[in-house]
């Protein structure tokens, strides 16, 4: 027999799409009380219904044999009978795993449920509204982006971005360390504490997309209509301003989407193309 164990701090629609596709656990372990409580970040989460309220309304739904609450008692069981156990693939259930389960069989499913650790670092590939894009004029953006990421100083990456409206380049910046280029090297940078795609706003430079818009707001230039031309694809902070700056196609060649950064576009309009 297999059982499905859940972090459930309020029920939605990843719950049920969850348990259907697991008809053959008859039972559901849901994280109790203690459980919770040895979690430093899980008692913060100020969405949670007390377990035994989640227990109640899904025992409504009729998918379960039986629905446990997590505890010494339950987990002890599950351990003697090395019970097969399904869990969400995530930070959260890998710690308790590790901790409880060693001794049994574990099959993880990949559902997006909430953002977790794992999940808000973890790269995607970016869906283009427009696959690919060979167009001569887009393709010379593209190499004028390079060349102005060409004059950062950043370690980590060298970004460049432009702002096109009726074919003419109106604004181009690139990723640069503040208040002055020479700061990491008397201070360090701290981005030197995490690795790539970690952290991401742990970082003394702005980006050049962010640099875009902040010269946009200094020079009263409209970015609405405008396209932006970036040689990789935009973080989520820089996405969103992007989004939100009335912008109409993002150009890109490198990268990929963290977070929801390609959600946030596409949410405000904002067509994503892929140049190759």
């Amino acid at each position: 027999m297999k059982a499905l164990v859940c972090y459930i701090p309020v029920l939605h629609e990843g719950y049920r799409r969850l348990f259907e596709r697991h008809p053959d656990a008859k039972e559901l372990y849901l994280f109790g009380p203690d459980v919770i409580a040895s979690f430093e970040y899980l008692v913060k989460d100020i969405r949670k219904l007390d377990p035994a309220l989640v227990k109640k309304a899904v025992e409504s739904w009729g998918m379960f044999d039986a629905i446990h609450l997590l505890d010494e008692t339950t987990i002890k069981k599950l351990q003697d009978k090395k019970t097969s156990i399904i869990v969400s693939d995530d930070e959260l259930t890998e710690s308790l795993v590790e901790k409880y389960f060693s001794g049994n069989p574990v099959e993880k499913d990949t559902i997006f449920l909430r953002w977790g650790i794992k999940k808000s670092i973890e790269p995607t590939a970016v869906v283009s509204d427009i696959t690919i894009s060979e167009d001569e004029f887009d393709c010379k953006m593209i190499e004028v982006a390079l060349e102005e990421g060409a004059k950062a100083k950043d370690w980590w990456r060298r970004i460049g971005a432009l702002a096109v409206k009726d074919g003419a380049v109106i604004l181009q910046a690139h990723n640069l360390y503040v208040p002055s280029d020479q700061t990491p090297y008397d201070e360090g940078d701290p981005r030197s504490n995490f690795t790539g795609g970690k952290h991401f706003e742990s970082s003394l430079a702005i980006h050049a997309e962010a640099q875009l818009v902040a010269q946009a707001a200094k020079e009263g230039i409209s970015l609405k209509g405008a396209d932006v031309y970036c040689d990789t694809f935009p973080c989520p902070p820089c996405a969103k301003q992007l989004a939100y700056s009335g912008i109409k196609r993002v150009y890109y060649r490198n990268g990929y989407s963290v977070l929801d950064g390609e959600r946030i576009l596409k949410s405000q309009g904002v067509e994503i193309i892929f140049v190759k």
